[in-house]
């Protein structure tokens, strides 16, 4: 549950006036199971099991601070500070991980609301909506796809609703990460020289959504644009050139099922110094996934199957881990009470030709190093407070 802080120092009585209006809300969660993951499927050759416990399985553990102060006429100062927290081993940090997760500030009233910071990728939200694993554990399909997970030096536009229609304007100035300078890569050198900031990956997104009753539809169009090689787009990003991504998402609750589609297309574009006469694209896939959830008392019964369909030519299919897979998954939830469930998972990826696509339990991970193998279960308790 909930707890609400307010702020009131005792002591400090004269300062109580500027917290009045102020409340703070902690949340979190705490997620700790264990995983199995193995086999070898084309192109992907893995020798053995790898068993493991570990936190964060079916969503990132995590710490976070939200609140918001009432500024009169409708109007609303907000914040929220959002942590990982790594629960089974200790880091340099101690309980907390390197990363942080969501970190805004920002206004909110008739207008809508705008904030600025670091903040969640619109594309990756809408994966998780419609995914029925919600974006973690073992089956979700968005650990297929590379994705801006997290933005930072963002800003964002949330427009109000108007009978079930709303949409999102989105920019971020550093992707590909924090201000950084170009960099050039060996394979190629631009024309001109290197200049700041161009190899921080600019990102523009515009979602439309509409919500009445048991239907959900989602449209995202989405550009990120990295100018020199050696600078990567988050989670899968194939360094310079020009990411297009374009995204329709819908779902249907008819109650004793809730039925999700979604279909995406993603595109990088080489930039001119990297393109050769055979390879040009370093990233051109459409992706699909169907996806339901069904409720039984305590029960929630979950599936998802999708597949990748990689566009490159050969010689371009040499650049990265791509090329045409699938992937299933089946879980099941048993909810304890209202904060605390039990979770089950088991999936399976099939690669063709060079594809080397391999498992993990995080959504926002393409391939990266703690993917392994191409069949594997989880178990694992979840509590949120």
């Amino acid at each position: 549950m909930q707890k609400k802080l307010i702020a009131v120092a005792i002591a400090a009585i004269s300062a109580a006036p500027a917290f009045a209006q102020s409340n703070v809300t902690v949340y979190g969660r705490v997620d700790y199971g264990y995983m199995s993951r193995g086999g070898d499927d084309g192109a992907v050759s893995t020798n053995g099991t790898k068993t493991e416990m570990a936190s964060g399985i079916q969503a990132g553990s995590r710490i976070g601070f939200k609140g918001s102060e009432d500024l009169g006429n409708g109007l609303k100062a907000i914040f929220q500070l959002e942590q990982n927290v790594t629960n089974d081993a200790s880091t340099t940090a101690g309980l907390f991980s390197a990363t942080s997760r969501n970190a805004y500030v920002g206004l909110t009233g008739n207008f809508g609301t705008v904030v600025g910071g670091r903040l969640d990728g619109v594309r990756y939200g809408i994966f998780n909506k419609y995914d029925a694993f919600a974006g973690g554990g073992m089956g979700n399909f968005t650990q297929m796809t590379g994705q801006v997970d997290r933005a930072d030096n963002a800003m964002a536009y949330v427009s109000p609703t108007w009978s079930g229609f709303s949409f999102v304007a989105a920019h971020a100035r550093d992707v590909a990460g924090q201000e950084v300078a170009g960099s050039i890569s060996t394979v190629g050198t631009p024309a001109a020289g290197v200049k700041a900031n161009t190899s921080d990956g600019r990102l523009y997104t515009i979602k439309g959504a509409y919500e009445n009753g048991p239907i959900s539809i989602d449209l995202d169009y989405e550009t990120v644009r990295v100018d020199h090689k050696g600078a990567t787009l988050a989670n899968g990003g194939a360094g310079a050139g020009t990411t297009v991504v374009y995204t329709i998402a819908g779902s249907y609750d008819f109650g004793m099922v809730k039925v999700r589609a979604l279909y995406d297309h993603h595109e990088t574009d080489a930039a001119g110094f990297l393109k050769t006469a055979t390879v040009r694209d370093l990233v051109d896939y459409d992706d699909w996934f169907i996806s339901a959830t069904v409720p039984f008392g305590n029960w929630l019964f979950k599936g998802t199957y999708g597949q990748i369909d990689d566009g490159r030519n050969a010689a371009e299919r040499g650049v990265g881990t791509q090329g045409d897979a699938s992937k299933w998954g089946l879980g099941v939830n048993y909810n304890l009470s209202k904060r605390t469930n039990v979770y089950l998972d088991y999936a399976q990826i099939n690669n063709d030709g060079n594809a080397n696509y391999m498992l993990s339990p995080a959504a926002n991970c393409w391939n990266c190093a703690s993917a392994y193998g191409t069949s594997g279960w989880n178990l694992g308790l979840a509590h949120n407070f």
